[in-house]
């Protein structure tokens, strides 16, 4: 049956007046069965996408995506609302569009996490949408984020493209995988040199506190030490002869305060006037 004979025999409201047909059933009133014509919805949203087109090609993604947002609330009136299945497929597919429209818009903007945002929004109604992939995949690759950019470049590569150049989709596919890998590597890199810095610092802590060191005294002088004997060996034996500690306790002790310095959590001493380098 045609479009034009399925109204005839269910009836059909703009979705304004169906909203009032269906306040007025809730109230006891006899409600005819009737589907929301969408029809001027769509000539209404697809003319502000044209204009926002227009705004997109003078370089002008603000006023686009006001217009494009416009689209979207012109299509609301639909919701929740009963449609034929090709006026529901048409709302849901120009929605897609404008979503994709803004993702790409926040693209130019460099408003990456808005430009995620709309994609998903976008594939939320259509999981295969090319270029929402697409857009999405550069927007989580500007932010770094290799993993996701991988995967929707990845899905776009099954979808089969949408129309992009598929040599092209697979040679990014490979690029991301390679920064994925290292990005991983440098992760892992610094988590292992986290993990040695609190062993460092804990078997720091252990001999300060078997040697009651904390009293804030022993860390400067062993790091006048450190300053002025400039060699590490030798600081450990002073360390353990001043503590009668062991070698290896004393480089524990010696070796985190060493670090500190490296890393400028522990000021340098200075040198006193006058003074000569200890023995």
């Amino acid at each position: 049956a045609s479009t034009a004979s399925t109204r005839r025999a269910v009836g059909w409201r703009p979705c304004r007046a169906l909203s009032a047909e269906m306040a007025a059933a809730h109230e006891g009133e006899e409600a005819k069965e009737v589907v929301c014509d969408a029809l001027p919805l769509l000539e209404e949203a697809t003319s502000l996408k044209d204009q926002a087109n227009a705004h997109v090609k003078q370089k002008q993604p603000q006023e686009a995506v006001k217009l494009y947002e416009q689209g979207l609330e012109v299509l609301s009136r639909s919701d929740g609302h009963p449609m034929l299945k090709d006026e529901k497929s048409q709302v849901d597919g120009l929605k897609a569009v404008l979503h994709s429209n803004i993702a790409q818009c926040m693209l130019n903007q460099q408003l990456y996490r808005r430009a995620i945002d709309a994609a998903t929004e976008c594939l939320q109604l259509d999981a295969a949408h090319a270029k929402a992939l697409h857009r999405r995949s550069q927007a989580h690759e500007a932010l770094k984020e290799y993993e996701e950019a991988l995967r929707d470049a990845i899905a776009l590569k099954k979808a089969g493209g949408g129309g992009l150049d598929l040599k092209a989709i697979e040679k990014r596919c490979e690029q991301l995988y390679e920064l994925q890998i290292a990005e991983n590597k440098a992760v892992n890199e610094v988590a292992k040199t986290n993990e040695d810095l609190f062993k460092m610092k804990e078997r720091f802590d252990a001999v300060m506190d078997k040697y009651d060191l904390g009293d804030g005294h022993a860390a400067p002088l062993v790091a006048g030490w450190l300053t002025t004997d400039n060699n590490l060996p030798r600081t450990v034996d002073r360390v353990a002869k001043q503590w009668e500690m062991s070698k290896k306790e004393a480089e524990d002790f010696a070796k985190w305060i060493k670090k500190g310095i490296e890393m400028k959590v522990i000021p340098v001493p200075k040198a006193k006037a006058g003074c000569a380098t200890p023995p």
